[in-house]
């Protein structure tokens, strides 16, 4: 009867110690997640060399291969379609690629969506809201095929925001091009 108890209080010792450790782990790391790219307008912009800061939009579209592309829409011209590259290796950061045939590329990342950054945070002088989780998944980098390299920054937009950010920054000059008739010209 000793032995049974024994062993049962082993069982139950190692169950406890599974759970504290599961429990710990939520509490300093929350519950990461890769952000969903897709079925989302993003909005933001990038430096140009010619230009200068230049406002854009932004779909990214899973195609029939499964590979996800993204199709960049600027102030001029039919939209940049890039394919995109993306690893979860970091404990931080998403890390992304952008590339084109040719050869323009962008290197990027990205914060895990439910990660929670408590040092970041902390350091960012952010005490009153140190422990919650990011829900923060915009997308920062630079146009590194161009030397120096040019800033990149996009970040979710709702349906309404998309159509005030496009009227306001991107193409406010005609009314009649939307983001959705230019990507449906390209075959997006």
């Amino acid at each position: 009867m000793k032995r049974i108890l024994v062993t049962i209080a082993g069982i139950a010792i190692f169950i406890g110690i599974i759970i504290l450790y599961n429990f710990s782990f939520w509490i300093f790391e929350g519950n990461p997640k890769i952000p969903r790219l897709e079925g989302m307008w993003w909005g933001g912009y990038y430096q140009s060399q010619m230009f200068g800061k230049q406002c854009c939009v932004a779909l990214f579209k899973k195609d029939n291969s499964g590979r996800i592309r993204i199709a960049l829409i600027s102030s001029t011209g039919q939209p940049d379609i890039f394919d995109v590259e993306r690893k979860s290796s970091d404990k931080n950061f998403v890390h992304l690629n952008f590339s084109k045939a040719d050869g323009m590329r962008i290197e990027a990342r990205q914060l895990y969506i439910g990660k929670r950054y408590l040092i970041q945070r902390l350091m960012a002088g952010r005490f009153k809201d140190f422990w919650k989780e990011n829900q923060h998944i915009s997308i920062r980098g630079n146009f590194v095929s161009v030397s120096p390299p040019q800033e990149f920054a996009i970040e979710p937009l709702t349906n309404d925001d998309l159509i005030k950010f496009w009227r306001t920054y991107v193409r406010p000059e005609d009314e009649s091009v939307t983001p959705e008739r230019l990507l449906n010209e390209v075959g997006f």
